[in-house]
């Protein structure tokens, strides 16, 4: 009877230090998960910083080219505030103002994209933590099952050689 249920006892402090690994190597694993958030993060800073540099070189380059072109209008002798002057102006503006609108998209749009890959990462962190979480469980859970069918199997032992049956004679 006694072997049965230190049997059982043993096979539960197993399963317990089992369950207790089991959810270490999710938390870990979950860790190891979420280090991505920082590098998202990190690519999201250099990206957006890089938008901002760009942008601001496009808007330099644009100044020099618009006054490349006042100078060399002027420098012809032609009339720089109406017709093809002003005109070839304009569209040097507007066209600076369409490569910098279309960079300010690109970048909300990899924004987005870093946004989603942080909630999946974060998602895959939860799913490890919790999939350790069950597998902790069942672990527990079958060393308590080993320690009730120890003790039933004591009480079976038990029964069987008469160990729990009264010694007064009945008359």
């Amino acid at each position: 009877m006694g072997t049965q249920v230190a049997g059982g006892i043993a096979e539960k402090k197993a399963a317990n230090k089992a369950a207790a690994a089991a959810a270490r190597v999710g938390e870990f694993n979950a860790q190891i998960i979420e280090r991505d958030i920082n590098l998202a993060e990190n690519q999201r800073t250099i990206i957006n910083n890089n938008v901002l540099i760009s942008n601001k070189r496009k808007r330099m380059a644009f100044r020099e080219a618009q006054g490349a072109a006042v100078a060399g209008f002027a420098y012809a002798g032609v009339d720089i505030a109406v017709g093809t002057p002003m005109d070839v102006l304009r569209k040097g503006g507007r066209e600076s103002d369409f490569e910098i609108a279309i960079d300010k998209f690109n970048n909300y749009v990899t924004n987005m994209q870093i946004n989603d890959a942080i909630e999946d990462t974060k998602l895959t962190a939860q799913l490890s933590r919790m999939e350790a979480g069950a597998s902790a469980a069942a672990l527990r859970s079958s060393g308590t099952a080993s320690l009730i069918a120890g003790f039933g199997s004591a009480a079976r032992i038990g029964y069987d050689t008469g160990y729990f049956a009264s010694n007064t004679a009945t008359a």
